[in-house]
């Protein structure tokens, strides 16, 4: 029987084989948002903080690389850690064919193995809702913030249908290049996590609040409604500040 540490890392290692699955595809999604969209996240970004030349920034789960090739390229000093070792890969190769020198380090998002107060943002996308512990997360990225620095955090309500039914949406159509990955891995591995149970962003703010963050707000990026007029919300951002 497994104890409660080598469950996690059980865990962990269960959804970092199933992003090594999908690190080919999801590199091909990257590599033409970097290609077509990166003004539009940069004026995004430009709304909550001034993107400075010399920004230290940490790409928390930073998949195939986007976020981190994007601010490089814009000036900043950015660390990209995953703990995929194929999106890893993928992120090395987009940061060489898009000319950005970057740092990556496979990490666990959950143990950051950073001093206290390193980093001018943290910026993460579509990685809380698949963590075993996403409030150790946001407290370890309180700790590597420095004061007055800035959380962003891009995620969606992507399996709380497991909660609320009204929720329920065709499989993984938000991504184009799935290369006839077998997608029931990660949505059994959801059925396990406390963030498919939650609905966001309203518990995310409660727990920045609670851990010590200071100036917390968010924006709905997507949306829909059902029939009967209830609003869902599909992706959103959480911009908090130490």
């Amino acid at each position: 029987m497994l104890n409660k540490g080598e469950f996690m890392t059980s865990q962990l290692n269960k959804i970092a084989d199933y992003w090594n699955q999908r690190s080919f595809g999801y590199s091909l999604d990257n590599q033409e948002e970097l290609l077509h969209d990166q003004e539009k996240w940069i004026e995004l970004i430009n709304r909550y903080l001034k993107i400075n030349k010399g920004m230290k920034v940490l790409d928390l789960g930073c998949g195939p690389g986007f976020f981190s090739v994007m601010l490089t390229n814009y000036g900043c000093q950015v660390i990209g850690i995953d703990y995929s070792d194929k999106m890893l890969e993928e992120a090395r190769n987009n940061a060489g064919k898009f000319k950005a020198n970057v740092e990556f380090q496979k990490m666990d998002v959950q143990n950051l193995a950073f001093q206290d107060e390193t980093f001018d943002l943290v910026i993460t996308r579509n990685v809380t809702w698949n963590l075993e512990k996403p409030v150790q997360a946001y407290k370890e990225i309180l700790r590597v913030l420095k004061n007055k620095g800035h959380l962003l955090n891009v995620d969606g309500n992507h399996y709380y249908h497991y909660q609320d039914r009204d929720y329920n949406r065709s499989g993984h159509s938000d991504h184009q290049h799935m290369e006839g990955i077998d997608v029931s891995i990660i949505d059994n591995i959801a059925k396990e996590l406390k963030l498919s149970y939650v609905l966001r962003p309203q518990y995310d703010i409660k727990i920045l609040k609670e851990i010590g963050f200071q100036q917390i707000e968010s924006e709905i990026l997507s949306k829909e409604k059902t029939k009967e007029g209830k609003e869902l919300i599909r992706q959103f951002l959480i911009h908090a500040i130490k």
